[in-house]
């Protein structure tokens, strides 16, 4: 069966790799190297063999003219567009209005049922109330108003690491929050999201569910499917507990998105992610490194095409 390239949860390929994502889609594979084996998978990017693309971004402007050549592979592009309300923790991101432009331009080329809006983590600190997340929220709701349909929420986890770069690289100081009062901050969100049209989904929050909230499944095979009249898998993917997503295959690389966000649980060291941008080469087969042809040649027994599983 065809695949669902993720383009990525690791990193933002929209905002920094766009070069090197159109280069493997016009040479037809990409090699992956996996985050915790350290094997290399060849995987196909062959029109034959993608059924969809589910981009991540906070930032699509770098890719906007790259659209036509994506769509040479396949039309059935999706967006997962990150505008939030924590830029004191993610300095290198765009504003919030040029976001939004971006937004808007995407959801007229293609349709608001293609892009979900992420406003997430939800990062409380002592510096940060949750109202000023509310009124960050209600002010870009307005704005989207018409062109965004769903928007995922979810609450910072204390991952060791997101602790680590929040004393690092911040003075902010993590505020504890119980499971009560994230439902009554998500319900009041819910609240406003209604008045524009948009419906809340909580990301590997169930604890959220309820009271306007309904669960995320941030890659939905079935959705995916009618909404691009495609085969797609629609198996549960193997990750978190609460993760409804179903099958993809991420092309992406830990440590190399250069945004910044301290909270990133895909990021552990910004001056590391830094050097491994400035090194990269939009010619490499691979995001983070160029594979030697002989370790090219052990990861064919891992291509994933339409004639294999994935």
């Amino acid at each position: 069966m065809p695949l669902v390239i993720s383009a990525s949860r690791r990193t933002d390929i929209p905002a920094f790799y766009s070069s090197w994502f159109v280069q493997r889609l016009k040479m037809g594979s990409v090699a992956v190297q996996q985050p915790y084996s350290g094997k290399i998978l060849r995987v196909s990017l062959k029109r034959e063999d993608v059924s969809a693309i589910v981009f991540w971004s906070k930032n699509y402007s770098p890719l906007v003219d790259k659209l036509d050549a994506i769509e040479g592979t396949t039309k059935n592009l999706f967006f997962h567009f990150t505008i939030s309300g924590a830029r004191e923790l993610e300095t290198s991101a765009p504003d919030y209005r040029d976001a939004i432009r971006d937004y808007v331009f995407l959801a007229v080329r293609y349709s608001p049922e293609q892009l979900v809006w992420r406003f997430d983590p939800i990062c409380i600190t002592d510096k940060l109330p949750f109202e000023v997340f509310e009124e960050r929220f209600a002010r870009c709701a307005e704005l989207l108003k018409g062109y965004a349909q769903k928007c995922v929420i979810s609450f910072v986890h204390p991952y060791k690491k997101v602790m680590t770069n929040l004393a690092r690289y911040t003075d902010h100081r993590l505020v504890e929050v119980s499971t009560a009062q994230k439902r009554r901050h998500a319900g009041r969100i819910a609240e406003i999201a209604a008045r524009y049209g948009i419906r809340i989904l909580a990301c590997c929050n169930d604890n959220l569910v309820g009271d306007g909230v309904a669960k995320a499944a941030c890659i939905d095979g079935a959705f995916l499917s009618s909404l691009f009249n495609a085969p797609i898998d629609t198996r549960r993917a193997s990750s978190r507990k609460e993760c409804a997503c179903t099958k993809s295959v991420d092309i992406g690389a830990y440590d190399t998105c250069a945004h910044g966000c301290v909270y990133c649980y895909a990021t552990m060291d910004k001056e590391r992610a830094r050097k491994s941008l400035s090194l990269h080469n939009p010619e490499w087969n691979s995001l983070r490194m160029d594979v030697p042809e002989e370790d090219d040649e052990k990861a064919q027994q891992n291509i994933f095409c339409s004639n294999s599983q994935p």
